[in-house]
Protein backbone atom coordinates (compact mmCIF):
# COMPACT_ATOMS: atom_id res chain seq x y z
CA UNK A 1 0.00 0.00 0.00
CA UNK A 2 1.34 3.60 -1.00
CA UNK A 3 1.06 6.06 1.70
CA UNK A 4 0.20 9.63 -0.01
CA UNK A 5 0.82 12.75 1.99
CA UNK A 6 0.72 16.81 1.32
CA UNK A 7 -1.12 19.74 2.18
CA UNK A 8 -4.42 18.04 0.20
CA UNK A 9 -4.03 14.67 -1.02
CA UNK A 10 -7.81 14.33 -2.41
CA UNK A 11 -7.00 14.64 -6.44
CA UNK A 12 -3.86 12.01 -5.86
CA UNK A 13 -5.50 9.57 -3.71
CA UNK A 14 -8.40 9.54 -7.14
CA UNK A 15 -5.76 9.28 -9.59
CA UNK A 16 -4.26 6.10 -7.92
CA UNK A 17 -7.19 4.71 -6.80
CA UNK A 18 -8.61 4.81 -10.65
CA UNK A 19 -5.39 3.11 -11.60
CA UNK A 20 -5.82 0.20 -9.20
CA UNK A 21 -2.99 0.82 -6.38
CA UNK A 22 -4.06 0.35 -2.80
CA UNK A 23 -3.15 3.72 -0.68
CA UNK A 24 -3.89 6.07 2.05
CA UNK A 25 -3.37 9.49 2.84
CA UNK A 26 -2.83 12.03 5.45
CA UNK A 27 -3.28 15.44 4.84
CA UNK A 28 -4.45 18.72 6.37
CA UNK A 29 -8.64 18.12 5.31
CA UNK A 30 -9.06 14.33 5.13
CA UNK A 31 -12.24 15.44 2.60
CA UNK A 32 -14.87 13.28 1.92
CA UNK A 33 -14.31 12.23 -1.64
CA UNK A 34 -10.32 11.70 -0.38
CA UNK A 35 -11.87 8.69 1.51
CA UNK A 36 -13.66 7.12 -1.60
CA UNK A 37 -10.40 5.52 -2.43
CA UNK A 38 -8.53 4.81 0.91
CA UNK A 39 -8.24 5.62 4.65
CA UNK A 40 -7.58 9.43 4.72
CA UNK A 41 -6.82 11.09 7.76
CA UNK A 42 -6.24 14.15 8.91
CA UNK A 43 -3.66 16.55 11.22
CA UNK A 44 -6.31 18.11 13.09
CA UNK A 45 -9.16 15.14 12.99
CA UNK A 46 -7.51 12.14 13.69
CA UNK A 47 -4.47 13.31 15.80
CA UNK A 48 -5.33 17.05 17.45
CA UNK A 49 -2.67 18.39 15.82
CA UNK A 50 -2.26 21.82 14.16
CA UNK A 51 -1.69 21.72 10.39
CA UNK A 52 1.65 21.70 9.50
CA UNK A 53 3.62 20.30 6.97
CA UNK A 54 6.42 19.11 9.35
CA UNK A 55 3.96 17.47 11.51
CA UNK A 56 2.78 15.71 9.03
CA UNK A 57 6.01 14.28 7.54
CA UNK A 58 6.68 13.38 11.58
CA UNK A 59 2.97 11.80 11.83
CA UNK A 60 3.78 10.01 8.86
CA UNK A 61 6.54 8.05 10.00
CA UNK A 62 4.55 5.73 12.02
CA UNK A 63 2.25 4.81 9.01
CA UNK A 64 3.05 1.36 7.60
CA UNK A 65 3.36 1.54 3.88
CA UNK A 66 5.47 -0.01 0.58
CA UNK A 67 6.54 3.48 -0.80
CA UNK A 68 5.27 7.20 0.27
CA UNK A 69 4.38 9.72 -2.97
CA UNK A 70 4.09 13.17 -1.71
CA UNK A 71 2.23 16.49 -3.17
CA UNK A 72 2.14 19.97 -2.15
CA UNK A 73 3.88 20.97 1.33
CA UNK A 74 6.86 18.52 1.76
CA UNK A 75 8.73 19.78 -1.03
CA UNK A 76 9.59 22.66 0.45
CA UNK A 77 10.99 20.38 3.79
CA UNK A 78 12.92 18.29 2.10
CA UNK A 79 14.24 16.75 5.67
CA UNK A 80 11.30 15.46 6.75
CA UNK A 81 11.35 13.33 3.44
CA UNK A 82 15.08 11.61 4.07
CA UNK A 83 13.02 8.57 6.29
CA UNK A 84 11.91 7.03 3.16
CA UNK A 85 14.61 8.28 0.90
CA UNK A 86 17.20 6.47 3.51
CA UNK A 87 14.99 2.99 3.35
CA UNK A 88 14.23 3.38 -0.51
CA UNK A 89 10.66 4.04 -0.07
CA UNK A 90 10.23 7.63 -1.61
CA UNK A 91 8.78 7.41 -4.58
CA UNK A 92 9.23 11.38 -6.27
CA UNK A 93 12.59 13.46 -6.38
CA UNK A 94 14.66 12.95 -3.53
CA UNK A 95 16.61 15.45 -1.13
CA UNK A 96 19.13 16.58 -2.81
CA UNK A 97 17.64 17.37 -6.06
CA UNK A 98 14.68 19.11 -4.23
CA UNK A 99 16.96 21.31 -2.23
CA UNK A 100 18.84 22.16 -5.77
CA UNK A 101 15.67 23.00 -7.48
CA UNK A 102 13.83 25.14 -5.45
CA UNK A 103 16.97 27.17 -4.52
CA UNK A 104 16.33 29.91 -7.29
CA UNK A 105 19.81 31.13 -7.63
CA UNK A 106 20.20 28.04 -9.06
CA UNK A 107 17.43 27.64 -11.18
CA UNK A 108 18.44 30.77 -12.99
CA UNK A 109 21.97 29.40 -13.79
CA UNK A 110 20.56 26.32 -14.97
CA UNK A 111 17.91 28.27 -16.96
CA UNK A 112 21.08 31.10 -17.65
CA UNK A 113 22.32 27.88 -19.85
CA UNK A 114 20.11 27.56 -22.51
CA UNK A 115 19.10 31.82 -22.57
CA UNK A 116 15.86 30.80 -20.76
CA UNK A 117 15.36 33.48 -17.62
CA UNK A 118 13.65 34.31 -14.98
CA UNK A 119 12.40 37.85 -13.53
CA UNK A 120 15.33 39.63 -11.86
CA UNK A 121 15.42 39.05 -8.31
CA UNK A 122 17.62 39.78 -5.01
CA UNK A 123 17.64 38.98 -1.38
CA UNK A 124 15.33 41.11 0.82
CA UNK A 125 18.53 42.96 2.77
CA UNK A 126 20.21 44.19 -1.07
CA UNK A 127 16.68 45.82 -1.84
CA UNK A 128 17.31 49.90 -1.98
CA UNK A 129 14.04 51.71 -2.06
CA UNK A 130 16.30 54.21 -3.83
CA UNK A 131 16.65 52.33 -7.13
CA UNK A 132 13.09 50.94 -7.29
CA UNK A 133 11.47 52.51 -10.64
CA UNK A 134 9.46 49.53 -11.33
CA UNK A 135 6.80 47.30 -9.79
CA UNK A 136 8.27 44.79 -7.30
CA UNK A 137 7.24 41.32 -5.31
CA UNK A 138 7.87 39.96 -2.05
CA UNK A 139 7.96 35.86 -2.41
CA UNK A 140 9.32 33.61 0.75
CA UNK A 141 11.30 30.61 -0.77
CA UNK A 142 9.43 28.49 0.86
CA UNK A 143 5.63 29.23 -0.38
CA UNK A 144 3.34 27.41 -2.03
CA UNK A 145 0.23 28.83 -4.00
CA UNK A 146 1.00 32.11 -3.65
CA UNK A 147 0.92 32.27 -0.07
CA UNK A 148 2.51 35.42 1.32
CA UNK A 149 3.45 37.00 -2.48
CA UNK A 150 2.45 40.10 -2.17
CA UNK A 151 3.42 43.94 -4.08
CA UNK A 152 6.13 45.92 -2.85
CA UNK A 153 4.71 49.58 -2.87
CA UNK A 154 6.00 52.02 -4.93
CA UNK A 155 9.38 54.57 -4.55
CA UNK A 156 6.66 57.24 -3.76
CA UNK A 157 5.62 54.83 -0.61
CA UNK A 158 8.87 54.18 0.35
CA UNK A 159 8.02 54.12 3.86
CA UNK A 160 5.08 51.68 3.94
CA UNK A 161 7.45 49.48 1.75
CA UNK A 162 10.23 49.45 4.50
CA UNK A 163 7.39 48.35 6.64
CA UNK A 164 6.59 45.88 4.54
CA UNK A 165 10.31 44.17 4.71
CA UNK A 166 10.82 45.06 8.23
CA UNK A 167 7.84 43.18 9.30
CA UNK A 168 8.83 39.76 8.34
CA UNK A 169 9.94 37.89 10.96
CA UNK A 170 12.70 35.84 8.99
CA UNK A 171 14.08 38.22 6.08
CA UNK A 172 16.37 35.62 4.56
CA UNK A 173 13.31 33.59 4.02
CA UNK A 174 12.27 36.02 1.48
CA UNK A 175 13.03 37.80 -1.97
CA UNK A 176 12.52 40.71 -3.80
CA UNK A 177 11.40 39.89 -7.69
CA UNK A 178 10.23 41.64 -10.85
CA UNK A 179 6.86 41.72 -11.47
CA UNK A 180 5.92 40.52 -14.90
CA UNK A 181 2.82 41.29 -16.65
CA UNK A 182 1.25 38.55 -18.59
CA UNK A 183 -0.22 35.21 -18.34
CA UNK A 184 0.43 32.50 -15.21
CA UNK A 185 0.91 29.43 -16.72
CA UNK A 186 2.37 25.88 -15.91
CA UNK A 187 3.74 23.12 -17.76
CA UNK A 188 3.72 19.27 -16.56
CA UNK A 189 5.97 17.44 -17.65
CA UNK A 190 7.20 13.21 -16.52
CA UNK A 191 11.03 13.05 -16.54
CA UNK A 192 13.44 9.29 -15.26
CA UNK A 193 16.70 11.08 -14.84
CA UNK A 194 17.32 10.97 -19.09
CA UNK A 195 13.96 12.06 -20.74
CA UNK A 196 11.34 14.05 -20.37
CA UNK A 197 7.69 14.04 -21.81
CA UNK A 198 5.44 17.31 -21.93
CA UNK A 199 2.18 16.02 -20.70
CA UNK A 200 -0.05 19.37 -20.63
CA UNK A 201 0.00 23.08 -20.21
CA UNK A 202 -2.12 25.46 -17.98
CA UNK A 203 -3.33 28.53 -17.54
CA UNK A 204 -3.39 29.13 -13.85
CA UNK A 205 -6.40 31.13 -12.11
CA UNK A 206 -5.40 33.62 -8.80
CA UNK A 207 -7.46 35.80 -6.62
CA UNK A 208 -6.08 38.33 -4.28
CA UNK A 209 -7.02 37.85 -0.50
CA UNK A 210 -6.25 40.47 2.15
CA UNK A 211 -2.37 40.84 1.48
CA UNK A 212 -1.93 38.29 -0.37
CA UNK A 213 -1.93 39.45 -3.99
CA UNK A 214 -1.49 35.68 -5.76
CA UNK A 215 -3.85 33.49 -4.20
CA UNK A 216 -3.90 29.86 -6.43
CA UNK A 217 -7.66 29.27 -7.20
CA UNK A 218 -7.49 26.55 -9.94
CA UNK A 219 -6.36 26.29 -13.74
CA UNK A 220 -7.62 25.89 -16.83
CA UNK A 221 -6.21 23.53 -19.69
CA UNK A 222 -4.63 23.46 -22.13
CA UNK A 223 -3.00 27.46 -21.80
CA UNK A 224 -4.71 29.02 -24.79
CA UNK A 225 -1.70 31.27 -26.53
CA UNK A 226 -4.28 33.49 -28.56
CA UNK A 227 -4.85 35.20 -24.94
CA UNK A 228 -1.30 36.30 -25.50
CA UNK A 229 -1.76 39.58 -26.80
CA UNK A 230 1.09 40.76 -29.23
CA UNK A 231 2.98 37.27 -28.96
CA UNK A 232 4.85 36.31 -31.95
CA UNK A 233 5.85 32.70 -33.36
CA UNK A 234 3.73 30.06 -33.21
CA UNK A 235 2.17 27.33 -30.94
CA UNK A 236 4.72 24.26 -32.32
CA UNK A 237 7.67 27.49 -31.77
CA UNK A 238 6.06 28.01 -27.57
CA UNK A 239 5.57 24.07 -26.92
CA UNK A 240 9.31 23.12 -28.47
CA UNK A 241 10.58 26.08 -25.92
CA UNK A 242 8.76 24.43 -23.58
CA UNK A 243 10.13 21.24 -24.04
CA UNK A 244 13.94 22.26 -24.25
CA UNK A 245 13.69 23.86 -20.84
CA UNK A 246 12.51 21.05 -19.19
CA UNK A 247 14.25 19.18 -20.83
CA UNK A 248 17.56 20.70 -19.69
CA UNK A 249 16.34 21.32 -15.98
CA UNK A 250 15.20 17.66 -15.73
CA UNK A 251 18.81 16.82 -17.03
CA UNK A 252 20.39 19.39 -14.40
CA UNK A 253 18.66 18.22 -11.68
CA UNK A 254 17.97 14.68 -12.27
CA UNK A 255 14.08 15.30 -11.83
CA UNK A 256 12.01 12.14 -11.73
CA UNK A 257 7.96 11.41 -11.92
CA UNK A 258 5.89 14.06 -12.46
CA UNK A 259 6.98 18.05 -12.03
CA UNK A 260 5.58 21.25 -12.71
CA UNK A 261 7.29 24.72 -14.09
CA UNK A 262 5.45 27.91 -13.30
CA UNK A 263 6.17 30.66 -15.78
CA UNK A 264 4.41 34.24 -17.01
CA UNK A 265 4.01 34.48 -20.41
CA UNK A 266 3.98 37.87 -22.55
CA UNK A 267 4.75 38.92 -26.16
CA UNK A 268 8.19 39.20 -24.92
CA UNK A 269 8.32 35.21 -24.17
CA UNK A 270 8.47 32.93 -21.47
CA UNK A 271 9.63 33.95 -17.55
CA UNK A 272 10.41 30.98 -15.34
CA UNK A 273 8.91 31.38 -12.30
CA UNK A 274 9.55 28.27 -10.10
CA UNK A 275 9.92 24.42 -10.26
CA UNK A 276 7.17 22.55 -8.38
CA UNK A 277 8.87 19.15 -8.41
CA UNK A 278 5.84 17.03 -7.18
CA UNK A 279 2.27 16.20 -8.25
CA UNK A 280 0.56 19.31 -8.70
CA UNK A 281 -3.30 20.51 -8.79
CA UNK A 282 -2.64 20.93 -12.22
CA UNK A 283 -2.12 16.98 -12.95
CA UNK A 284 -5.95 15.69 -13.04
CA UNK A 285 -6.90 18.04 -15.31
CA UNK A 286 -4.76 17.46 -17.52
CA UNK A 287 -5.51 13.71 -16.90
CA UNK A 288 -9.29 14.90 -18.31
CA UNK A 289 -7.46 16.16 -20.89
CA UNK A 290 -5.32 13.31 -22.40
CA UNK A 291 -7.69 10.81 -20.70
CA UNK A 292 -5.16 8.81 -19.08
CA UNK A 293 -4.19 8.06 -15.10
CA UNK A 294 -0.60 9.28 -14.73
CA UNK A 295 0.09 7.36 -11.18
CA UNK A 296 1.50 4.59 -12.63
CA UNK A 297 3.60 6.58 -14.84
CA UNK A 298 4.87 8.81 -12.20
CA UNK A 299 6.18 5.59 -10.23
CA UNK A 300 7.51 3.81 -13.37
CA UNK A 301 9.93 7.38 -13.69
CA UNK A 302 10.80 6.95 -10.31
CA UNK A 303 11.57 3.58 -10.40
CA UNK A 304 13.96 4.31 -13.12
CA UNK A 305 17.70 3.50 -13.38
CA UNK A 306 19.91 3.25 -16.58
CA UNK A 307 17.48 2.74 -18.94
CA UNK A 308 14.51 5.10 -19.39
CA UNK A 309 11.04 4.03 -18.07
CA UNK A 310 8.82 5.94 -20.23
CA UNK A 311 7.73 2.79 -21.80
CA UNK A 312 6.46 3.11 -25.47
CA UNK A 313 5.58 7.23 -25.00
CA UNK A 314 7.80 9.45 -27.00
CA UNK A 315 9.98 11.78 -25.83
CA UNK A 316 9.54 15.45 -26.76
CA UNK A 317 7.39 18.20 -27.06
CA UNK A 318 2.99 18.19 -26.90
CA UNK A 319 1.40 16.93 -29.42
CA UNK A 320 -2.35 18.66 -28.88
CA UNK A 321 -3.68 16.50 -31.79
CA UNK A 322 -3.72 13.69 -29.53
CA UNK A 323 -5.83 14.60 -26.90
CA UNK A 324 -9.34 15.46 -25.93
CA UNK A 325 -10.99 18.56 -28.12
CA UNK A 326 -12.08 21.67 -26.02
CA UNK A 327 -10.91 23.40 -22.43
CA UNK A 328 -11.07 21.52 -18.71
CA UNK A 329 -10.77 23.78 -15.53
CA UNK A 330 -11.04 23.83 -11.84
CA UNK A 331 -11.69 26.44 -9.29
CA UNK A 332 -11.20 26.74 -5.94
CA UNK A 333 -14.04 28.02 -3.74
CA UNK A 334 -13.20 30.11 -1.00
CA UNK A 335 -15.84 31.39 1.82
CA UNK A 336 -17.24 34.78 1.68
CA UNK A 337 -18.31 34.59 5.69
CA UNK A 338 -17.98 32.04 8.63
CA UNK A 339 -20.14 29.26 8.42
CA UNK A 340 -20.80 25.75 9.20
CA UNK A 341 -21.23 22.97 6.94
CA UNK A 342 -24.73 21.99 6.65
CA UNK A 343 -25.80 17.97 6.04
CA UNK A 344 -27.95 15.90 4.41
CA UNK A 345 -26.59 15.82 0.86
CA UNK A 346 -25.23 12.56 -0.83
CA UNK A 347 -21.43 12.55 -1.83
CA UNK A 348 -22.54 10.94 -4.94
CA UNK A 349 -24.60 13.77 -6.31
CA UNK A 350 -21.94 16.46 -5.06
CA UNK A 351 -19.54 14.38 -6.84
CA UNK A 352 -21.32 13.86 -9.95
CA UNK A 353 -21.45 17.53 -10.51
CA UNK A 354 -18.40 18.06 -10.54
CA UNK A 355 -17.58 18.98 -6.54
CA UNK A 356 -14.23 17.75 -5.53
CA UNK A 357 -12.70 17.85 -1.80
CA UNK A 358 -15.94 18.55 -0.34
CA UNK A 359 -15.97 19.12 3.36
CA UNK A 360 -17.46 16.44 6.28
CA UNK A 361 -20.27 17.78 7.35
CA UNK A 362 -19.97 20.34 10.44
CA UNK A 363 -16.96 21.43 9.36
CA UNK A 364 -16.70 25.07 10.40
CA UNK A 365 -15.17 27.35 7.88
CA UNK A 366 -13.78 30.67 8.22
CA UNK A 367 -14.17 33.26 5.84
CA UNK A 368 -11.21 33.48 3.22
CA UNK A 369 -10.99 29.54 3.73
CA UNK A 370 -11.30 27.23 1.06
CA UNK A 371 -14.76 25.49 1.12
CA UNK A 372 -14.30 22.51 -1.53
CA UNK A 373 -13.24 22.25 -5.54
CA UNK A 374 -14.86 23.10 -8.85
CA UNK A 375 -14.85 20.95 -11.86
CA UNK A 376 -15.93 21.54 -15.12
CA UNK A 377 -17.85 17.82 -16.02
CA UNK A 378 -17.80 18.80 -19.84
CA UNK A 379 -15.44 20.17 -21.89
CA UNK A 380 -15.86 24.05 -22.47
CA UNK A 381 -15.40 25.66 -26.50
CA UNK A 382 -12.56 28.09 -25.24
CA UNK A 383 -11.33 29.25 -22.50
CA UNK A 384 -13.53 32.22 -21.50
CA UNK A 385 -16.86 29.39 -21.69
CA UNK A 386 -14.48 27.32 -19.15
CA UNK A 387 -13.88 30.01 -16.35
CA UNK A 388 -18.04 31.22 -16.60
CA UNK A 389 -19.14 27.70 -15.84
CA UNK A 390 -16.45 27.39 -13.08
CA UNK A 391 -17.55 30.90 -11.41
CA UNK A 392 -21.33 29.84 -12.50
CA UNK A 393 -20.99 26.51 -10.28
CA UNK A 394 -18.38 28.06 -7.78
CA UNK A 395 -21.56 30.24 -6.68
CA UNK A 396 -23.95 27.45 -6.62
CA UNK A 397 -21.68 24.86 -4.29
CA UNK A 398 -21.46 28.06 -1.94
CA UNK A 399 -24.87 28.49 -1.39
CA UNK A 400 -25.83 24.30 -1.02
CA UNK A 401 -23.10 23.89 1.26
CA UNK A 402 -23.84 26.71 3.66
CA UNK A 403 -22.09 30.14 2.72
CA UNK A 404 -25.61 31.66 2.37
CA UNK A 405 -24.12 35.29 3.01
CA UNK A 406 -22.08 35.03 -0.31
CA UNK A 407 -23.20 37.29 -3.20
CA UNK A 408 -19.86 37.63 -5.55
CA UNK A 409 -17.23 34.52 -6.23
CA UNK A 410 -13.54 35.24 -4.58
CA UNK A 411 -11.59 31.92 -4.00
CA UNK A 412 -9.49 28.03 -1.32
CA UNK A 413 -5.61 27.25 -1.61
CA UNK A 414 -5.02 23.43 -2.43
CA UNK A 415 -2.23 23.00 -5.01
Amino acid sequence: MFLLVGVSVRALMESAGESGYPVQGIDFFADLDSCRWGKTMSLKNDFGLAPSVELLLEVAQNLPCEGLVYTSGPENYSAGLKFWEERGLLFGNKVDVLDQVRDPWKLKQALAEIGAVMPEFHLVKDWDPDTQGKIMLIKPLDGGGGRGVRVLPLPKEKDTAQGLISSLQEPARYIVQDYISGIPASVTFLADGQRTEVLGTSRQLTIRQGANNFIYAGNIVPLDTSLISGASGTLDVFEETLWRICSHLSTVFRLRGINTLDFVINSKGIWVLEVNPRWSASVELIEVWRGERLFARHLAACRASQRSLLLDRYEGRLNQNQNRPGFWGKRIVYAESSFQVGCGWELSYLYEQGVRDIPVAGTKIERGEPICTVLSTVAAASDAACLRKLQLKAGWVRRFLGDVKSSTFKSRKKQ
